[in-house]
């Protein structure tokens, strides 16, 4: 064997090095659902005292099942929950009453969660 043919031999595929790397996206780890979400909570008065009303994508995106917390300027509230489809997601529905309570008005920013 000649000197070119072992430096031949020697010689290492750097793509082949780099194949065994994994990408950046690969070491992220998967984004915990979020925990709260902000969105408006509206009067409707075919809702009853203590209920509201959410929409079937919202509630699944936030885990709520059959009760949830509304919370506005540090004030919070339970409200057992009724899940539809066809809502805004980005919208709640509630009793006027229950609204006077937490010092709300139509169309009021609020922040919502699953309840523990």
């Amino acid at each position: 064997m000649s000197k070119d043919e072992k430096e031949e031999e020697k010689k290492v595929d750097v793509k082949s090095l780099v194949n065994i790397i994994p990408p950046a996206s690969s070491l992220k780890k998967s984004k915990a659902p979020p925990k709260e979400k902000r969105v408006k909570m509206k009067k409707r008065p075919d809702v009853d005292q203590g209920i509201i009303l959410i929409s079937s994508k919202l509630a699944t995106e936030l885990g709520i099942s059959d009760e949830a917390e509304v919370s506005v300027k540090g004030k919070r509230a339970k409200f057992k929950v009724i899940i539809q489809d066809g809502l805004p997601d980005t919208e709640i529905y509630g009793n006027d009453a229950d609204m006077i309570k937490l010092g709300l008005e139509d169309n009021s920013t609020v922040s919502v969660r699953a309840s523990k």
